[in-house]
């Protein structure tokens, strides 16, 4: 009897660790209505969003996460994008809750049973457009209406019962990153019951600083995402009053004007700005050393350094605030939190011996701790880097360490 007891104890064990690992797919919202305030996609069509609901004593408390997804700076690309799940409605579909977004309490222990809710990305400007309407002809039928979107969503979660919000989180990968960044004081001023408000950026710190030419790429691709989407409209006034509305959607920008207690979450080595911002590479010169930092050259060694140097010289502000906090890793990697794999796993990187997920909550919670500042050693220093340290043969990747 006492064998079979044991035994029924293990399957059911079991049972409930295998329900936990099952993948959470949330269906997706339209918000139809909110066509009639133009707050629709670049193809006019509306915008969407994926709820799960919280339950037991976190019923009243929130997370908002915001998608990632590039940007767009002319109205050619940005009518590519409007074909695809990027741009319209029209593609998108249920989508997987995981890492912060995720049900389990034992990979998401502070977060899974809050109101989760996943902001679907369809405008290309990190819900900051603000163009008038109608779109004509002269703007390819293209609407730039990412405000309005972020405008209808929160509305309609406020309808939900996050007017009745006690602690709420506003986060966001990538683009979604720099959006949390963009909107944290407007989420706080959204909530004025909440006893608690923050927001957390994870990759959406991005540096405004040359490629290893000395070419300042990143600061007129952003210009002509500000301009072409009349973004400058929505931008902090305290940062477009002292500078150029486009350095005012870089964060650096930003840092000082934001009142609300904020996250950052970034790789030391972040592989979309190395890609993008720091080795842009049509000629292919850079493949070898991209594809494994063994290979790197001297000079491409001390260029990838100094990416780090400037990221961190942009977060000083950070660091020196007793209300914000950070966790940047000297890994391969552009965001965390809504990847399981990296936010609470046994892949995910450490740093004071810490998870994101860990630190992330003590700084959001205030619990005990020396401190909510994180900054990691200089690439190759820290063993919990990516999956080349669990996989022999594979190789650090500035390309390949959260795409697998």
């Amino acid at each position: 009897m006492i064998e079979k007891n044991i035994e029924k104890c293990l399957m059911i064990g079991m049972s409930m660790v295998m329900m936990q690992l099952e993948p959470l797919v949330v269906d997706l919202t339209i918000l139809t209505k909110a066509v009639d305030t133009g707050a629709v996609c670049l193809d006019g069509s509306p915008p969407g969003y994926h709820l799960h609901e919280g339950g037991g004593v976190n019923n009243h408390n929130w997370i908002v996460f915001l998608e990632e997804g590039g940007w767009c700076d002319n109205e050619e690309k940005c009518k590519q994008r409007s074909k695809t799940k990027r741009g319209s409605s029209k593609f998108m579909a249920p989508h997987e809750f995981e890492g912060i977004l995720s049900n389990s309490e034992h990979l998401n222990p502070d977060f899974f049973n809050w109101n989760r809710v996943f902001v679907r990305y369809c405008d290309g400007a990190s819900f900051s457009g603000n163009a008038s309407l109608p779109a004509d002809k002269k703007s390819n039928g293209l609407y730039y209406r990412g405000e309005s979107i972020w405008e209808a969503v929160i509305a309609e979660l406020l309808s939900k019962g996050m007017d009745k919000v006690d602690k709420a989180l506003l986060g966001g990968c990538s683009a979604g990153g720099l959006s949390s960044i963009l909107h944290c004081d407007k989420f706080k001023a959204a909530l004025p019951g909440a006893k608690v408000v923050k927001c957390m950026s994870d990759a959406g710190f991005f540096v405004n600083m040359p490629t290893y030419k000395g070419e300042n790429k990143v600061e007129d691709f952003f210009r002509g995402v500000v301009n072409l989407q009349r973004v400058g409209d929505t931008l902090m006034k305290e940062c477009t009053e002292e500078h150029d509305p486009a350095h005012c959607f870089f964060p650096q920008y930003l840092l000082p004007h934001i009142k609300t207690p904020l996250y950052i979450v970034n790789g030391g080595y972040d592989w979309w700005q190395m890609d993008n911002i720091i080795a842009l590479d049509p000629l292919g010169e850079w493949d070898a050393c991209k594809n494994d930092a063994t290979s790197c050259t001297k000079d491409q060694f001390a260029a990838i350094q100094g990416c780090r140097t400037k990221l961190l010289e942009a977060v000083k502000p950070v660091q020196d605030s007793q209300k914000d906090g950070m966790f940047i890793d000297g890994c391969f990697h552009h965001c965390q939190a809504s990847r399981g794999v990296f936010w609470n796993g046994p892949q995910a990187p450490r740093l004071n011996n810490k998870t994101v997920s860990e630190a992330l909550g003590d700084w959001y919670f205030e619990r005990p701790t020396n401190t909510n500042v994180a900054i990691d050693c200089a690439y190759p220093c820290n063993p919990t880097c990516g999956s080349f340290a669990h996989s022999p043969g594979l190789k650090p990747s500035f390309r390949y360490w959260s795409k697998a």
